[in-house]
């Protein structure tokens, strides 16, 4: 039984604990750093404008009918009581078709940002006409939008097919909607229909949504923002994404929405029947820090191992203590990482980390291998793994499938330098020469 190896061994299995709980703690870090972040930007968004959804117009007619109802007492005996019964009801247009342009921007609250849009739609709307039954009486109307955040309203003008310009009201006195803007209208107008054109400026930030309330729908959007991701339901009919921007287009019609029955589905205030598109920002640097330290233990490990194969080879023994200090130095990348991903880009923060860690490894290497030489051949093996991590973080498809090859490869080199090892006498005390008789 070779009693040094298995010491080592141990040690070694001890120190990759200590090593894999401070990895956890960088983790635990960057989720602590990300919310912070994701705190400062819902600040923001509190007071300049959050998520967006634009529902509308619908057309609400608050109306009355009187109802005859025969009633039983517990006796059998049956009376009639007239009642007043509400009939108001939400009527959806037969078309909407509009046309929007989303300007991005940012806003900053200290390190952080978020972004922020002002968008500019042009809609079309076409009501059917609408007749009371006999016996009902029409109360009110009212052409009702909703927004999710009326704070975001910048302007709005509303005309008529005629040229007829209509005035907008705050608040939405029926219907499904819990926020927003109505039109007041003439009831004895509704038997004419309606045909409507809209204009209006709306803010938020992260995302917008539009509700397709219509019988058929037809939207397009497009902005210089590159990275959408389209959001809801329905994705577009028609897209186009370049670095200059994007621009798509959704048609929607009744067989897609249920018809009248998507004004009933909502969540948290929102109709679930929506499309739209949100901001994402592809290099967010929490979300690469974050996939990086997941692949922390696996550089700690590959790292002790590394010079544990060095020790085996060389027979030169290599201390805990400074396995404990080569491993801090890598999980210091990961901390050294996240703090400069906060203020520079990712791949300029991965450079100078990498960069720094390398160089650390490789001058601590220059008094264990004795030569300058050998240090620069361990700084280039540490250059290759952390260019080998960069790949994994940029390819996300392709990671689990360039990592597997990447360990497999790194065990084939590992069983190739080990292949004529004694293990059975690695880290025994070699038998002294015999001494000459002549000495």
């Amino acid at each position: 039984m070779n009693k040094p190896l298995n010491i080592k061994l141990v040690a070694l299995a001890l120190l990759a604990l200590i090593l894999a709980f401070a990895v956890k703690q960088i983790e635990w870090k960057v989720l602590e750093r990300q919310a912070t972040r994701d705190g400062a930007v819902r600040a923001i968004a509190d007071q300049y404008a959050r998520e967006q959804q634009l529902a509308g117009p619908l057309l609400w007619v608050k109306c009355s009918e009187p109802r005859s109802l025969i009633e039983t007492d517990d006796k059998g005996a049956t009376r009639q009581r007239n009642v007043i019964q509400n009939c108001s009801r939400a009527i959806r247009p037969s078309l909407l078709s509009g046309q929007g342009n989303l300007d991005v921007a940012e806003r900053y609250r200290g390190i952080y940002k978020a972004r922020v849009y002002l968008a500019g739609l042009k809609l079309h709307a076409e009501l059917p006409v609408f007749q009371a039954k006999p016996g009902q009486r029409i109360e009110e109307a009212q052409l009702i939008f909703g927004v999710s955040d009326p704070r975001g309203l910048k302007r709005i003008k509303l005309t008529r097919a005629d040229g007829q310009t209509l005035n907008a009201k705050p608040g939405v006195p029926g219907g499904p909607f819990e926020q927003g803007f109505h039109v007041p209208l003439d009831p004895t107008q509704l038997a004419q229909g309606l045909e409507l054109n809209v204009e209006l400026e709306i803010a938020g930030s992260g995302r917008l949504d539009w509700a397709p309330l219509a019988e058929n729908n037809d939207f397009s959007l497009r902005s210089a923002w590159p990275h959408p991701s389209f959001a809801g339901l329905f994705l577009p009919e028609t897209r186009e994404i370049t670095a200059a921007g994007f621009s798509a287009r959704w048609r929607v019609n009744d067989f897609a929405t249920g018809g009248d029955r998507m004004l009933a589905g909502k969540n948290n205030g929102w109709l679930n029947t929506s499309l739209g598109v949100s901001l994402i920002d592809p290099v967010d640097a929490y979300t690469q820090t974050d996939r990086a330290v997941r692949y922390g233990f696996l550089f700690v490990l590959l790292t002790l191992g590394g010079f544990f194969l060095f020790e085996l080879l060389k027979a030169k023994p290599v201390h805990p203590l400074q396995y404990l200090l080569i491993g801090f130095a890598v999980v210091l990348f990961f901390l050294l990482l996240l703090a400069l991903s906060e203020h520079t880009g990712f791949a300029l923060a991965y450079l100078i980390a990498a960069g720094a860690c390398v160089l650390m490894i490789g001058g601590y290497g220059r008094s264990l291998l004795g030569s300058w030489p050998g240090a620069a051949s361990l700084g280039a093996g540490y250059s290759l793994l952390y260019f080998g991590l960069y790949q994994l973080l940029a390819s996300e498809d392709y990671a689990l499938l360039m990592g597997a090859w990447l360990i497999f490869g790194l065990l084939g080199l590992t069983m190739y330098l080990t292949r004529r090892l004694d293990w059975g006498r690695v880290g025994q005390a070699q038998p002294k020469p015999a001494m000459d008789q002549g000495e």
